[in-house]
């Protein structure tokens, strides 16, 4: 991240200079994921810890504590002796035997000149009693930002900046996560571009897939969290191939995707998120429904936000030394699903999750034999159960509505509530299937009783096989949708 960025970023918080030194701190220690951050200064002789914050648990390094000034890695940062990061103390040959280092245990260190009024006034430095080997270019840039802005506090120099994006500079310092960092920006992001949908993507290239982790919606548009889809097909991937940043008019730039027309897109910008050794690990995306104008100054302030995502999600990756980058990235995506795609009162799939199902199932299609059969089920006079009996009981039935149909078919097809009183039971059946039998064992499942009143559901069947011209999940289910209630005005239900 450039030193303008960040120090804006900084800048951006209110309070006295005190308490703007703090969080400038806490946000570097954060960042960098050491134990403690300070700023120290040069008076005559003598280096003096002005400003001090550790991290929760961490040893305190007092406010006021002097030494002489030769003795410390202070001034041998400032004399350039000692490089801006240090991963390991112990292994590197000017930490190793300081006297400092073993007096304070320290594992590793960072740290950078600290001007003030144009002039070296000491350091800013970060310690962790561990090695830290994450340690990586773009903290080196994160330490000159804070040092830049801590030299502007100390000098008196540049005020606060538009109130508007307090909100960011304290999400900074408080995001000990990933969504809790995410989500306060992401509504930001909206505030800055005037999109309807900011979201932030997970991508595994080599599996062709993505999954979109967090998302603000406004408008009309809206882009489901645990939303999945092809890499390939994305327009993500498309933004990045192609070197655009933004496109306002998606239906005449890209006609081909499938995932843009789906979803309504046509004003889209994205920006790549990438670990500290360059591999794309995920995107930062907003879109609108409509023609938006998306400035060079708005590109430039997500792709600021990506990277400050990008750190975060680089440290919690470290945390979990004993695996590997993509198994990390495939746990975080499975439960983001499993959350996102899951119906909480039935336990269904939720319609995220029919359409992750019925995406996977046209693509099997697609690549062989067989006969996909989509039943759509909708209870009669549910609404009379929920006035005369509460809510309660209507819940109590619709789970056991679910239950009875979950009884059907075969581990790996399709139970899922779209919601309301709407179900949806999917099975991809061999080519020679009766599609008949398989419709007749679900009409017979789409029952359920509480207390002596008894519901039904309105059955209705279509199918589609790999010999059928091609249709898109919107498709299969509004043709399902009218059989439904083709059955209910025919009196078909069970």
């Amino acid at each position: 991240m450039s030193d303008e960025a960040l120090a804006g970023l900084l800048r951006a918080a209110g309070g006295s200079t005190g308490q703007r030194l703090d969080r400038a701190l806490t946000v570097l220690v954060e960042l960098l994921g050491m134990r403690v951050a300070y700023v120290s200064e040069f008076r005559g002789d003598q280096r003096v810890i002005t400003h001090s914050v550790s991290a929760p648990g961490a040893p305190v390094l007092p406010v006021g504590t002097t030494h002489p000034a030769t003795e410390t890695l202070c001034h041998l940062i400032v004399s350039g002796a000692l490089p801006t990061l240090v991963a390991d103390a112990a292994a590197d040959p000017r930490l190793a035997g300081h006297p400092h280092v073993a007096a304070f245990g320290i594992g590793a260190h960072a740290g950078v000149p600290l001007s003030v009024g144009g002039r070296v006034r000491g350091a800013l430095c970060c310690a962790s009693d561990a090695p830290a080997g994450t340690l990586n270019p773009r903290d080196a840039a994160a330490l000159h930002a804070v040092a830049g802005h801590v030299g502007d506090l100390l000098g008196g120099g540049p005020p606060p900046a538009d109130p508007g994006l307090r909100q960011l500079a304290a999400t900074v310092a408080a995001g000990h996560d990933l969504q809790a960092l995410t989500r306060p920006m992401l509504q930001l992001l909206r505030d800055v571009t005037g999109l309807e949908s900011t979201y932030l993507t997970l991508v595994d290239p080599a599996a062709d897939e993505l999954v979109v982790a967090y998302a603000h919606n406004t408008g009309s548009l809206t882009i489901p969290e645990g939303l999945t889809s092809s890499w390939q097909d994305s327009l993500c991937r498309r933004s990045l191939d192609e070197g655009r940043a933004c496109v306002t008019d998606v239906p005449g730039v890209w006609s081909d995707s499938v995932a843009g027309r789906e979803l309504g897109i046509v004003t889209y910008a994205s920006v790549p998120l990438r670990d500290a050794d360059g591999r794309l690990v995920g995107t930062l995306c907003g879109a609108s429904g409509h023609a938006t104008a998306v400035s060079d100054q708005d590109l430039s302030v997500m792709a600021t936000f990506a990277q400050l995502i990008s750190a975060q999600l680089a440290r919690e990756t470290a945390l979990h030394l004993h695996a590997a980058q993509t198994s990390i990235l495939e746990q975080r995506m499975s439960t983001l699903r499993e959350n996102a795609e899951r119906d909480p009162l039935t336990g269904l799939a939720n319609r995220a999750g029919i359409h992750r199902w019925l995406h996977r199932a046209l693509d099997t299609l697609a690549a062989g034999d067989g006969r996909l059969a989509v039943a759509f089920i909708d209870l009669d006079h549910f609404k009379t159960v929920n006035d005369t009996r509460g809510h309660a009981v209507g819940d109590e039935m619709l789970r056991r509505f679910a239950t009875s149909l979950s009884h059907t078919g075969r581990a790996g097809d399709l139970h899922g509530r779209l919601g309301g009183d709407e179900f949806i039971v999917a099975a991809v059946l061999p080519a020679e299937a009766g599609v008949d039998g398989w419709g007749q064992r679900v009409r017979r499942a789409a029952v359920a009783e509480v207390g002596g009143v008894r519901v039904v559901g309105s059955v209705g069947v279509v199918c589609h096989d790999s010999a059928a011209p091609a249709r898109g999940v919107e498709q299969l289910l509004h043709a399902a949708d009218q059989a439904m209630y083709r059955a209910k005005q025919e009196g078909a239900a069970p």
